[in-house]
């Protein structure tokens, strides 16, 4: 489901028995590698919300010619998802190593029993409990050819 910032905290009560497990993301041109990732972040809790980064923080942060898929169109995609239960869209424009009040906003309003993440997240890291934050490594498996949306870019790229 689809939800606004302010649903959060609907969220946490709908579900106050169930371990939330919170992660964040781009996810633009969606690939198996995604689809691995959020079953592992699946595997840390029953209910799994996507904070989805937002078309003004994904050009900030990996510059003009991207998302190359909207926000709105990407939450549909991620909503789709058997692995999601949750959707929101992240408003922010900070960079990625700056702090927005809106995580922490995030963390009060859906008090998540885990935040994953494929790497140090200084956005939640700071500000959330370090026994609550779970790292999960990129797959590098080769039952797919493209790991990462930068590669299929890459490979579309090639093509012309």
């Amino acid at each position: 489901m689809i939800v606004q910032l302010a649903n959060l905290a609907d969220i946490r009560r709908q579900h106050q028995h169930e371990k939330i497990a919170l992660t964040s993301g781009t996810f633009d041109l969606l690939h198996v590698g995604h689809l691995q990732y959020l079953e592992a972040v699946r595997s840390l809790g029953e209910i799994v919300v996507v904070m989805l980064s937002g078309d003004a923080r994904v050009k900030a942060r990996k510059g003009p010619q991207r998302p190359i898929i909207s926000d709105g169109d990407r939450a549909q995609m991620l909503d789709a998802l058997k692995v999601v239960d949750y959707v929101f869209i992240d408003p922010g424009t900070s960079s990625p190593d700056e702090v927005d009040p809106v995580h922490a906003e995030v963390v009060i309003k859906l008090q998540p029993d885990v935040y994953a993440t494929d790497g140090p997240d200084p956005r939640f890291w700071n500000i959330m409990d370090k026994s609550k934050l779970v790292v999960l490594p990129r797959s590098e498996s080769e039952d797919y050819t493209y790991g990462s949306t930068s590669a299929i870019i890459e490979h579309i790229r090639s093509l012309q």
